[in-house]
């Protein structure tokens, strides 16, 4: 039993924050104990709702942050192994995956980090390799082939200085070795190699990324085509029963207009004509079966569907509700659902023989579409200088919905109020809650033609309306308008700061799930998912050595977590060690000086 262990666990646990200090700086593995004690502290702030855990979980975090540091420029290329090093003394888990769960932004924002993100991004295509070349390459899968790749997946040019030193202690002279096959393969000339790098190409997240944004964007050009050109009725009512009266008035109009200026020779031959021509072209847009567009449609959102199901039943938690609620946790996944059940509601309604059902169904598609528009923000996350905004957005559309409320309060106090005495009495209908927020709302955005209706009404209501109107605009378009620029900016200036940070906290995220993803993009997809459920019937029911094989290295694609021997490991716990005692006496230092001047200020005092 470590004893510096469990008494810095106990110290945390009972919060005593100096007791915990020194234990810490007696315990092994300073950076997995300053993390878990930060996911502790956290954890008390959240269920306490007191600042001074926070305030001990910042210290802790800032301890691991600066051994890192320390570690890092010490020796880049064994630090970034050191963080998915799996440390058996803490339950086999590793660093990454103790700062991901005491939500340390600032740990996972370090370069060290951010590296080994990187390394994992890219697999093992070498981060030299220009972007316009992956991009061909994903066009042109051939010349994968040729690139550069790395023979490691964590890649350094550094050389390994201090922990050099520490392994010559120890009287190593072990190379490191890996029960992952991320880390090292052999060099194999020729052909075989060439396909080799092909496979690796496929398998890496960014080429994976690269293949979902790619299908994302044909498969939302197919939709759009679908809602706005192919989605024809079944049965026998016209095509543009769903559409305005205006519209349909102004179709006929047109048709009229260019009948008028047909010459009159022959007139009633070219109506017969004309009369054929449409009765054809209008029979012609019938159908008696939805278009192959709305079939490919169904497949690819089926296949979706598939995906979504292999990431619920992967999430990692104690129980099946437990992943559930976990899944449902992530914003993108409920918009997924969404979308998902929209479309096939939209697509069932199609095939009820009513009119109604038909302009529902064409209602609700069209939402759809709109969430589906919506999901490729996600997708921007990846990108550097897009990814930052997203989180800046997602803030202030939380400023906008408190805004909403106090906006709605004044819209129908305006609204209501002036409505009734521009128009008087009406009948009661929900067409008229939307013609009150139509006079109310566009008047924000200067839509003052409906002004007319009273300007030159000069008796009592028509002043009162006036009055009304004077009020609500000086209120809502000066008031409340600079308001929410103001309630922006405040957002913006705080977060510009932490963005950054939130952002390559949340790269983590991106990481693991493109790493998950199977190699093909959906709806492609299907082929992996019957082949993983091949392997995995074959090895749980045929029990051939190839199978259980096959879906065992399947099942350990995404792994990159390693296990170094015990003699690399206690280098590198000697070096963390060394690393932890400079900080922690640093933080001493800092810590007393600074008690030096309070008690300096008391006496003056």
């Amino acid at each position: 039993m470590d004893i510096d262990k469990e008494l810095f666990l106990w110290s945390v646990i009972a919060d005593r924050r100096d007791l915990a200090l020194l234990f810490w700086s007696r315990a092994k593995n300073k950076i997995s104990a300053a993390l878990i004690a930060t996911l502790l502290y956290k954890k008390h702030a959240r269920n306490e709702k007191d600042s001074s855990y926070k305030k001990s979980a910042d210290e802790f975090e800032n301890l691991a942050v600066q051994i890192l540091d320390k570690f890092y420029q010490a020796d880049s290329q064994t630090c970034t192994k050191a963080i998915i090093r799996r440390i058996p003394a803490w339950g086999n888990v590793t660093w990454l995956d103790l700062a991901i769960a005491a939500d340390a932004k600032q740990f996972i924002a370090r370069r060290a980090v951010q590296d080994l993100l990187n390394n994992i991004w890219f697999g093992y295509i070498d981060q030299r390799t220009s972007h316009k070349k992956i991009i061909f390459s994903t066009l042109m899968i051939w010349y994968s082939g040729f690139l550069l790749y790395n023979k490691e997946l964590v890649q350094s040019i550094d050389k390994a200085v201090f922990l050099d030193e520490q392994t010559k202690k120890l009287n190593s002279t072990e190379n490191q070795t890996s029960d992952n096959k991320w880390i090292v393969y052999k060099k194999r000339p020729g052909l075989y190699q060439y396909l080799i790098n092909i496979t690796r190409f496929m398998h890496t997240p960014y080429i994976k990324y690269l293949y979902n944004l790619y299908f994302h964007m044909i498969f939302l050009l197919l939709f759009s085509y679908l809602i706005l050109c192919d989605f024809l009725p079944l049965y026998g009512f016209p095509i543009d029963i769903c559409t305005s009266a205006k519209d349909s008035k102004d179709r006929k109009d047109n048709v009229a207009d260019k009948n008028d200026n047909q010459p009159s020779i022959n007139t009633s031959l070219i109506g017969n004509r004309y009369n054929a021509s449409t009765s054809g072209s209008y029979e012609s847009q019938r159908r008696k079966r939805p278009s192959g567009i709305e079939f490919v449609l169904v497949i690819w959102i089926f296949t979706l569907v598939c995906e979504e199901i292999r990431q619920l039943f992967a999430t990692e938690a104690q129980s099946k509700r437990n992943a559930i609620i976990a899944y449902f946790k992530v914003f993108w996944n409920k918009l997924d659902v969404l979308a998902v059940v929209l479309f096939f509601i939209g697509f069932t309604l199609r095939f009820i023989p009513t009119v109604e059902c038909f302009c529902a169904a064409r209602v609700v598609l069209s939402i759809d579409l709109t969430v589906w528009f919506m999901r490729t923000l996600d997708l921007f996350a990846a990108v550097k200088r897009l990814g930052p905004k997203l989180v800046m957005i997602g803030e202030m559309v939380n400023d906008l919905r408190f805004f909403m409320i106090m906006l709605i309060v004044f819209i129908l106090a305006f609204g209501v109020s002036s409505y009734s005495l521009i128009h008087g009495i009406q009948k009661l209908s929900w067409h008229l809650l939307r013609d009150i927020i139509n006079h109310a709302y566009w008047r924000i955005f200067g839509d003052l033609n409906t002004l007319e209706t009273f300007s030159t009404n000069y008796k009592a209501n028509g002043y009162a309306a006036f009055i009304l109107l004077v009020g609500y605009m000086a209120v809502v378009s000066i008031l409340l308008v600079n308001l929410l620029i103001a309630m922006f900016s405040n957002t913006f200036t705080n977060l510009q700061v932490d963005t950054d940070r939130i952002w390559k906290f949340q790269q983590y995220t991106l990481v693991c799930e493109y790493l998950s993803r199977p190699s093909l993009p959906p709806p492609l997809i299907i082929f992996s998912h019957v082949w993983r459920l091949t392997l995995c019937i074959a090895a749980k029911y045929f029990k051939l050595n190839f199978f259980q094989e096959q879906y065992r290295r399947h099942l350990n694609r995404t792994d990159y977590k390693i296990s170094l021997d015990e003699k690399k490991s206690i280098a590198i716990e000697l070096a963390e060690d060394t690393f932890g005692d400079d900080v922690y006496y640093d933080f001493l230092k800092i810590g007393s000086k600074s008690l030096d001047e309070t008690e300096l200020d008391e006496e003056r005092a």
